[in-house]
């Protein structure tokens, strides 16, 4: 990349955390990127995944491991606790996910709290705990952005991959009401083979809601780890990618063959409710765990496998099987 194309870069990320009224946010950003340019270890976002607890049953659910019989949730003090150790490595955006973030009785208290550090702060969910009461109560302790996840834009469809009937009017109301609200919002979706056809009808209603899209490639985790036939093909990708990079409102995660991982310490890690430190929510191999070892020391640890496996593209590295076999890191639900 270009100095010019990486002045830019940074440009337009400060004037996305500008837009949130976070100004801070904004320039320890700029920091961030200075310091890393100079070799310090620095990152910009974190997903903190405080419990595994859920109100739906996904079909492609990521988290659908032998967890059962491990489940385990973050307590309020260690999650604030990750928040202040992202926040030494240059912190600016916390994406609270994983299970149903909303189920939470902290929920409210984690995103102020994260908002008091000058954090940007993503809520992910599935919807159906969105009302017009709760959407005011997360714009007054400071979500600057709201992430529904659709995965078809037929209702019952979408319904029946979620497992719960009215989950697609509860997340398209909850989308409509927060955008009323004046509140950033998008639409998180994936796709595989199975259903390979919808982003189409994705595409066209978030452009009613006039809501940005992020469309995920599949990933080969909890329900799909081992369905590699739900993988796309190198030219099934491309073939998106012609469809969709275009497309003002949506965003692929992988725009061209040659595009990295943003995990992996890139842009972000994440922390799973066990507390075990991993590439993103997705990859369920742990580099530490926070109860005896320190972020800084676990992104240490996964920046080695980042560099190792940096041919890894395209596509999630969960879903090579030279990283399943090779990293340094132990599968979590073993």
């Amino acid at each position: 990349m270009s100095y010019s194309n990486i002045i830019n870069s940074i440009l337009l990320n400060f004037l996305e955390y500008k837009r949130r009224g976070l100004i801070l946010a904004g320039f320890r950003f700029i920091k961030r990127c200075i310091l890393s340019r100079l070799g310090v270890l620095q990152l910009s976002t974190i997903f903190i995944c405080p419990s595994h607890e859920c109100n739906s049953d996904c079909a492609h659910c990521y988290e659908k491991f032998s967890h059962e019989k491990l489940r385990c949730s973050l307590t309020t003090q260690q999650a604030k606790n990750i928040i202040d150790q992202f926040l030494r490595l240059g912190g600016c955006s916390v994406y609270f996910c994983s299970g149903e973030f909303l189920l939470r009785d902290d929920a409210l208290e984690l995103i102020k709290y994260a908002r008091s550090k000058s954090m940007a702060v993503f809520v992910v969910t599935n919807g159906l705990l969105l009302n017009e009461s709760k959407i005011v109560e997360l714009k007054k302790v400071g979500m600057s952005d709201l992430v529904v996840s659709i995965d078809s834009a037929n209702p019952f469809r979408h319904d029946e991959l979620r497992g719960v009937k009215g989950c697609f009017e509860k997340a398209v109301n909850g989308l409509i009401i927060a955008k009323k609200k004046g509140i950033i919002t998008h639409i998180w979706t994936y796709v595989t083979k199975t259903n390979f056809n919808e982003l189409d009808g994705i595409s066209r209603l978030a452009k009613e809601l006039r809501v940005s899209v992020f469309i995920y490639f599949p990933l080969l985790s909890g329900h799909l780890f081992n369905r590699f036939d739900e993988n796309l093909t190198y030219e099934e990708r491309e073939i998106l990618r012609q469809r969709f990079n275009k497309v003002s409102h949506l965003e692929l995660e992988f725009k061209t063959e040659k595009s990295a991982c943003r995990g992996g310490g890139k842009q972000h890690i994440c922390v799973m409710p066990s507390g075990d430190v991993t590439f993103c929510p997705p990859v369920p191999f742990s580099y530490g765990n926070i109860k005896s070892k320190s972020i800084k020391n676990c992104l240490k640890d996964i920046m080695k496998d980042y560099e190792r496996f940096s041919h890894c593209t395209g596509q999630c590295i969960v879903n090579f099987p030279e990283y399943r076999q090779k990293r340094n890191a132990k599968f979590m639900y073993e």
